[in-house]
């Protein structure tokens, strides 16, 4: 079994588009974006979205979700993805080394064939997609290991059945270009001419703190069950010279300054970290609003 945070980093997207629309913002780049939900939430509700991260997983789920305007997985696709194809041969031992560990025998026997079934689909659209609906299921076998009792026991092939047909849902155009790229956020910012620079900053030892959920998938994606994440960050502006909060903060401002040409900046953050960011902030733009929505809600939006 493993422990799993009681909270995670979360990022609003209907809060976003509210933020947007009241700004005049029609395009938004994330140079963090994570598992991008909320940039799919503002493309369906027209804005233009842009987004980077050096994870792969999130960037090939961005391609699902955020890039993709048409492509959907349909049920025969489905079928061909969740169980195995006659006459191949799977990696089933691929992540034996998580079994009686964080999963069954069988859960990892699937995660095997997932992994090859996936990386042969024909289009970065479908992959994306069928990478963020298995990601739900890892999910659902993670909590339900923590809490046997509170959810009923599926097969893993219906499981993942359900979780990518609900992909379907999420696949929509708006008319406008939505680019993402694995890349740091010099490049991802600098590539982009958009309206609000969004960011929510990693805690100090983000790499250290990720959400074993997030290492986990990345793994499972390149098919090596030791990965560590941890070297990704090492030498970002995030990464090992940013563990204190005087390093922390110069890397938020090295952000900004690369930020400089857009109308505005938003930062998302907390009670705890609010007064430092904001203090970063007005080191590069006039205008500040801190609006607060609880405690671990709290936007700083900065403008020329």
């Amino acid at each position: 079994m493993i422990d799993l945070p009681a909270r995670t980093r979360r990022i609003s997207g209907t809060r976003l588009l509210d933020l947007c629309e009241a700004r005049g913002a029609r395009s938004l780049v994330d140079p963090f974006m994570g598992l991008p939900m909320h940039l799919n939430t503002l493309k369906r509700h027209g804005i233009a979205v842009h987004g980077g991260d050096l994870l792969e997983w999130f960037v090939r789920a961005g391609d699902g979700l955020v890039v993709n305007d048409f492509t959907i997985l349909r049920d025969t696709e489905v079928a061909e993805l969740v169980e195995m194809l006659p006459g191949r041969i799977y990696p089933t031992d691929l992540f034996r080394a998580w079994e009686g560990v964080f999963f069954t025998e069988e859960q990892c026997r699937y995660l095997g064939v997932w992994h090859a079934n996936v990386h042969g689909l024909r289009s970065d659209g479908q992959t994306g997609l069928a990478i963020v609906g298995l990601w739900h299921v890892l999910c659902h076998w993670l909590l339900k290991a923590g809490h046997p009792d509170e959810l009923v026991d599926v097969p893993p092939s219906e499981l993942a059945w359900h979780y990518i047909r609900e992909t379907e849902r999420w696949v929509v155009g708006n008319g406008r270009r939505n680019t993402i790229r694995k890349a740091d956020f010099q490049a991802t910012i600098g590539a982009v001419k958009t309206d609000v620079v969004y960011m929510n900053p990693p805690r100090r030892s983000g790499a250290r703190r990720i959400d074993p959920r997030i290492w986990m998938w990345e793994a499972w994606w390149q098919g090596d069950p030791y990965l560590n994440v941890e070297r990704l960050f090492r030498d970002t502006v995030f990464g090992a010279a940013s563990n204190d909060d005087a390093s922390h903060d110069r890397a938020v401002g090295e952000v900004l300054a690369v930020a400089k040409h857009a109308p505005h900046v938003i930062i998302q953050t907390s009670a705890r970290d609010a007064a430092r960011y904001e203090r970063v902030l007005s080191e590069h733009r006039k205008h500040i609003e801190h609006i607060i929505f609880d405690e671990d809600e709290q936007y700083l939006i900065g403008a020329h």
